[in-house]
Protein backbone atom coordinates (compact mmCIF):
# COMPACT_ATOMS: atom_id res chain seq x y z
CA UNK A 1 0.00 0.00 0.00
CA UNK A 2 2.55 2.67 0.99
CA UNK A 3 5.40 3.88 -1.46
CA UNK A 4 9.10 3.28 -1.50
CA UNK A 5 11.48 5.77 0.50
CA UNK A 6 14.60 4.39 -2.57
CA UNK A 7 14.60 5.27 -5.96
CA UNK A 8 14.49 1.91 -7.68
CA UNK A 9 17.59 1.64 -10.49
CA UNK A 10 15.22 0.82 -13.37
CA UNK A 11 14.16 4.39 -12.76
CA UNK A 12 17.25 5.49 -12.35
CA UNK A 13 18.58 3.69 -15.56
CA UNK A 14 15.43 5.15 -17.56
CA UNK A 15 15.73 8.60 -16.43
CA UNK A 16 17.20 10.42 -20.24
CA UNK A 17 16.45 13.27 -22.37
CA UNK A 18 16.52 14.09 -25.62
CA UNK A 19 19.58 15.95 -27.34
CA UNK A 20 19.75 15.35 -30.88
CA UNK A 21 23.69 17.04 -30.78
CA UNK A 22 24.58 14.44 -28.53
CA UNK A 23 25.89 10.76 -29.96
CA UNK A 24 24.67 9.51 -26.78
CA UNK A 25 21.41 10.59 -26.87
CA UNK A 26 20.91 9.13 -30.34
CA UNK A 27 22.21 5.57 -29.85
CA UNK A 28 19.92 5.34 -26.61
CA UNK A 29 16.79 6.21 -29.52
CA UNK A 30 18.26 3.19 -31.46
CA UNK A 31 18.56 0.63 -28.67
CA UNK A 32 15.14 1.73 -27.80
CA UNK A 33 13.59 1.65 -31.30
CA UNK A 34 15.34 -1.93 -30.90
CA UNK A 35 13.42 -3.08 -28.23
CA UNK A 36 9.84 -1.77 -29.21
CA UNK A 37 10.07 -3.17 -32.51
CA UNK A 38 8.44 -6.11 -30.72
CA UNK A 39 5.54 -3.28 -29.58
CA UNK A 40 3.97 -2.72 -33.12
CA UNK A 41 2.43 -5.74 -33.62
CA UNK A 42 -0.77 -5.71 -36.22
CA UNK A 43 -2.75 -8.03 -34.27
CA UNK A 44 -2.27 -7.29 -30.76
CA UNK A 45 -3.63 -8.24 -27.54
CA UNK A 46 -3.10 -5.17 -25.67
CA UNK A 47 -2.52 -1.68 -27.06
CA UNK A 48 -0.87 0.92 -24.81
CA UNK A 49 -1.66 4.57 -25.26
CA UNK A 50 -0.27 7.50 -24.75
CA UNK A 51 -1.52 11.78 -25.38
CA UNK A 52 1.14 13.36 -26.01
CA UNK A 53 1.44 17.02 -25.89
CA UNK A 54 5.05 18.71 -26.24
CA UNK A 55 6.68 16.35 -23.97
CA UNK A 56 10.58 16.60 -25.69
CA UNK A 57 11.69 16.52 -22.12
CA UNK A 58 10.50 13.12 -20.59
CA UNK A 59 9.27 10.97 -23.97
CA UNK A 60 12.53 9.28 -24.56
CA UNK A 61 12.32 8.25 -20.89
CA UNK A 62 9.13 7.07 -21.28
CA UNK A 63 9.38 5.20 -24.21
CA UNK A 64 12.73 3.50 -22.70
CA UNK A 65 10.41 2.04 -19.95
CA UNK A 66 8.48 0.72 -21.79
CA UNK A 67 10.96 -0.68 -24.06
CA UNK A 68 12.02 -2.81 -21.53
CA UNK A 69 8.56 -4.39 -20.61
CA UNK A 70 8.69 -8.28 -19.98
CA UNK A 71 5.31 -9.43 -21.30
CA UNK A 72 3.94 -12.61 -22.67
CA UNK A 73 1.55 -10.71 -24.48
CA UNK A 74 1.48 -9.12 -28.05
CA UNK A 75 1.58 -5.59 -27.46
CA UNK A 76 0.73 -2.06 -29.40
CA UNK A 77 2.25 0.99 -28.64
CA UNK A 78 0.58 3.88 -29.83
CA UNK A 79 1.43 7.29 -29.11
CA UNK A 80 -1.16 10.20 -30.10
CA UNK A 81 0.60 13.54 -30.50
CA UNK A 82 -1.63 16.19 -29.63
CA UNK A 83 0.05 19.63 -31.85
CA UNK A 84 2.95 19.56 -29.98
CA UNK A 85 5.26 21.90 -31.67
CA UNK A 86 8.79 20.60 -30.09
CA UNK A 87 10.71 17.82 -31.01
CA UNK A 88 8.07 15.03 -29.70
CA UNK A 89 7.60 14.02 -32.96
CA UNK A 90 11.27 13.64 -33.87
CA UNK A 91 11.39 11.39 -30.50
CA UNK A 92 8.59 9.34 -31.17
CA UNK A 93 9.93 8.53 -35.24
CA UNK A 94 13.48 7.81 -34.21
CA UNK A 95 12.64 5.50 -31.63
CA UNK A 96 10.23 3.89 -34.55
CA UNK A 97 6.92 4.22 -32.54
CA UNK A 98 3.39 4.03 -33.98
CA UNK A 99 1.89 7.43 -33.59
CA UNK A 100 -1.27 9.83 -34.58
CA UNK A 101 -2.15 13.44 -34.76
CA UNK A 102 -4.60 14.82 -32.99
CA UNK A 103 -5.07 18.44 -34.16
CA UNK A 104 -8.36 19.32 -31.58
CA UNK A 105 -6.43 20.97 -28.52
CA UNK A 106 -7.33 18.86 -25.14
CA UNK A 107 -6.58 15.90 -22.90
CA UNK A 108 -9.75 14.30 -23.84
CA UNK A 109 -10.14 14.81 -27.34
CA UNK A 110 -6.26 13.01 -27.70
CA UNK A 111 -7.40 10.10 -25.16
CA UNK A 112 -10.73 9.49 -27.05
CA UNK A 113 -8.65 9.10 -30.59
CA UNK A 114 -6.40 7.04 -28.50
CA UNK A 115 -9.22 4.41 -27.68
CA UNK A 116 -10.46 4.83 -31.01
CA UNK A 117 -7.39 3.54 -32.91
CA UNK A 118 -6.82 1.05 -30.09
CA UNK A 119 -6.69 -2.28 -30.82
CA UNK A 120 -7.17 -6.19 -29.23
CA UNK A 121 -8.68 -7.07 -25.71
CA UNK A 122 -7.07 -4.77 -23.62
CA UNK A 123 -6.78 -0.79 -23.22
CA UNK A 124 -3.63 0.29 -21.01
CA UNK A 125 -3.69 3.88 -20.05
CA UNK A 126 0.05 6.04 -19.85
CA UNK A 127 1.66 9.43 -20.24
CA UNK A 128 4.56 10.83 -21.50
CA UNK A 129 6.34 11.71 -18.52
CA UNK A 130 5.82 9.19 -16.41
CA UNK A 131 8.81 5.67 -15.96
CA UNK A 132 6.81 2.40 -15.96
CA UNK A 133 7.86 -0.56 -14.06
CA UNK A 134 9.09 -4.14 -16.42
CA UNK A 135 5.79 -5.98 -15.13
CA UNK A 136 3.49 -3.18 -15.63
CA UNK A 137 1.59 -3.91 -19.10
CA UNK A 138 1.08 -7.77 -17.21
CA UNK A 139 0.06 -6.56 -13.64
CA UNK A 140 -2.64 -4.57 -14.92
CA UNK A 141 -4.09 -7.50 -17.50
CA UNK A 142 -3.96 -10.15 -14.51
CA UNK A 143 -6.40 -7.83 -12.51
CA UNK A 144 -8.86 -7.67 -15.54
CA UNK A 145 -8.89 -11.44 -15.75
CA UNK A 146 -10.35 -11.46 -12.41
CA UNK A 147 -13.92 -12.28 -12.53
CA UNK A 148 -16.00 -8.91 -12.45
CA UNK A 149 -13.12 -6.41 -12.98
CA UNK A 150 -13.57 -3.69 -15.29
CA UNK A 151 -11.18 -1.35 -14.61
CA UNK A 152 -7.42 -1.46 -13.09
CA UNK A 153 -5.30 1.16 -11.82
CA UNK A 154 -2.20 1.90 -10.03
CA UNK A 155 0.06 3.87 -7.69
CA UNK A 156 2.46 6.51 -8.15
CA UNK A 157 5.97 7.40 -6.57
CA UNK A 158 7.15 11.30 -7.49
CA UNK A 159 10.99 11.59 -9.11
CA UNK A 160 12.63 14.62 -7.02
CA UNK A 161 14.00 17.40 -9.66
CA UNK A 162 17.59 18.21 -8.84
CA UNK A 163 17.97 19.85 -5.13
CA UNK A 164 14.96 18.30 -4.08
CA UNK A 165 14.64 15.81 -1.12
CA UNK A 166 12.87 12.35 -2.04
CA UNK A 167 12.02 12.24 1.81
CA UNK A 168 9.67 14.91 1.33
CA UNK A 169 7.54 13.06 -1.23
CA UNK A 170 7.61 9.97 0.32
CA UNK A 171 6.07 11.60 3.16
CA UNK A 172 3.34 13.07 1.01
CA UNK A 173 2.68 9.98 -0.99
CA UNK A 174 1.89 8.06 2.19
CA UNK A 175 -0.22 10.49 3.41
CA UNK A 176 -2.01 10.89 -0.31
CA UNK A 177 -1.96 6.96 -0.19
CA UNK A 178 -4.11 6.32 3.55
CA UNK A 179 -6.73 9.01 2.13
CA UNK A 180 -6.83 6.81 -1.05
CA UNK A 181 -7.63 4.18 0.94
CA UNK A 182 -10.85 5.77 2.79
CA UNK A 183 -11.76 6.93 -0.19
CA UNK A 184 -12.14 3.66 -1.80
CA UNK A 185 -14.17 2.32 1.54
CA UNK A 186 -16.10 5.51 1.44
CA UNK A 187 -16.84 4.19 -2.33
CA UNK A 188 -15.45 6.78 -4.06
CA UNK A 189 -12.59 4.27 -5.54
CA UNK A 190 -13.02 5.98 -9.28
CA UNK A 191 -11.62 9.32 -8.01
CA UNK A 192 -8.18 7.23 -7.60
CA UNK A 193 -8.09 6.28 -10.55
CA UNK A 194 -5.41 8.46 -12.95
CA UNK A 195 -4.79 8.86 -16.80
CA UNK A 196 -1.59 7.65 -16.67
CA UNK A 197 -1.61 4.34 -15.25
CA UNK A 198 -5.32 2.27 -15.42
CA UNK A 199 -6.54 -0.52 -18.06
CA UNK A 200 -9.76 -1.55 -19.33
CA UNK A 201 -11.13 -3.59 -21.86
CA UNK A 202 -11.28 -2.07 -24.93
CA UNK A 203 -14.74 -3.16 -25.83
CA UNK A 204 -16.22 -1.29 -22.45
CA UNK A 205 -14.14 1.51 -23.17
CA UNK A 206 -16.08 2.24 -26.33
CA UNK A 207 -19.76 0.35 -24.90
CA UNK A 208 -19.80 3.65 -22.69
CA UNK A 209 -18.84 5.74 -25.46
CA UNK A 210 -15.53 6.41 -25.20
CA UNK A 211 -14.03 9.42 -22.62
CA UNK A 212 -16.10 12.65 -21.95
CA UNK A 213 -14.64 14.93 -24.87
CA UNK A 214 -16.81 17.54 -23.14
CA UNK A 215 -15.01 17.70 -20.06
CA UNK A 216 -11.00 18.37 -20.39
CA UNK A 217 -10.37 17.64 -16.59
CA UNK A 218 -11.20 14.12 -14.59
CA UNK A 219 -11.46 12.04 -17.82
CA UNK A 220 -9.42 9.47 -16.08
CA UNK A 221 -12.14 9.54 -13.62
CA UNK A 222 -14.91 9.51 -15.36
CA UNK A 223 -14.31 6.55 -17.44
CA UNK A 224 -13.74 4.59 -14.09
CA UNK A 225 -17.16 5.82 -12.84
CA UNK A 226 -18.56 4.12 -16.31
CA UNK A 227 -16.90 1.16 -15.81
CA UNK A 228 -18.13 0.94 -11.91
CA UNK A 229 -21.34 -0.43 -14.46
CA UNK A 230 -20.22 -3.05 -15.77
CA UNK A 231 -18.17 -4.42 -12.90
CA UNK A 232 -15.65 -3.34 -10.27
CA UNK A 233 -12.38 -1.26 -9.51
CA UNK A 234 -9.20 -3.29 -8.82
CA UNK A 235 -6.09 -1.87 -7.51
CA UNK A 236 -2.38 -3.37 -8.32
CA UNK A 237 -0.95 -3.74 -5.31
CA UNK A 238 2.26 -4.88 -6.51
CA UNK A 239 5.18 -2.46 -7.44
CA UNK A 240 4.63 -3.38 -10.73
CA UNK A 241 1.66 -1.15 -10.18
CA UNK A 242 3.54 1.89 -9.42
CA UNK A 243 4.62 4.41 -11.53
CA UNK A 244 7.28 6.95 -11.14
CA UNK A 245 6.43 10.53 -12.15
CA UNK A 246 7.70 13.66 -12.71
CA UNK A 247 7.31 15.88 -9.15
CA UNK A 248 6.11 18.46 -11.58
CA UNK A 249 2.93 17.36 -11.09
CA UNK A 250 2.77 18.77 -7.78
CA UNK A 251 4.05 21.91 -8.70
CA UNK A 252 0.50 23.45 -9.83
CA UNK A 253 0.50 25.19 -6.55
CA UNK A 254 4.41 27.20 -6.03
CA UNK A 255 7.07 25.15 -4.83
CA UNK A 256 7.62 21.78 -4.03
CA UNK A 257 7.29 22.72 -0.33
CA UNK A 258 4.43 24.38 -0.48
CA UNK A 259 2.50 22.16 -2.82
CA UNK A 260 3.55 19.24 -0.05
CA UNK A 261 1.83 21.33 2.63
CA UNK A 262 -1.17 22.26 0.77
CA UNK A 263 -1.99 18.73 -0.13
CA UNK A 264 -0.67 17.51 3.61
CA UNK A 265 -3.17 19.98 4.74
CA UNK A 266 -5.97 18.94 2.54
CA UNK A 267 -5.60 14.77 2.78
CA UNK A 268 -4.99 15.14 5.95
CA UNK A 269 -8.68 17.26 6.95
CA UNK A 270 -10.30 14.44 4.89
CA UNK A 271 -9.03 11.53 6.52
CA UNK A 272 -10.20 13.04 9.63
CA UNK A 273 -13.66 13.70 8.41
CA UNK A 274 -13.79 10.14 7.39
CA UNK A 275 -12.31 8.78 10.56
CA UNK A 276 -15.09 10.68 12.14
CA UNK A 277 -17.78 9.78 10.13
CA UNK A 278 -16.89 6.11 10.51
CA UNK A 279 -17.13 6.15 14.06
CA UNK A 280 -20.28 7.83 14.76
CA UNK A 281 -21.85 5.41 12.67
CA UNK A 282 -20.67 2.57 14.54
CA UNK A 283 -21.26 4.26 17.90
CA UNK A 284 -25.16 5.09 16.10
Amino acid sequence: MFSTLAIPKWVRDCQVSYAPADERSLRRCEEVRARLARFSDPNPEVSVVIPAYNEEKDLLGTLDSLSRQQTQYRVLLLVVNNNSTDRTQEILDRCGVTSLFEPRQGISFTRQTGLEHAKGTYYVSADADSLYPPGWIDAHVAQLKEQGVSCSYGTHSFIPEPGESRLWLYLYENIAELYFEFRRIRAREYLNVLGFNFAIRLADGLAVGGFNINRQRWQDGWMALQMMQRGSLKKVESLQGRVWTSSRRLKADGSLMQAFWKRLTIHSSKLYKYRRTAKNQVSS
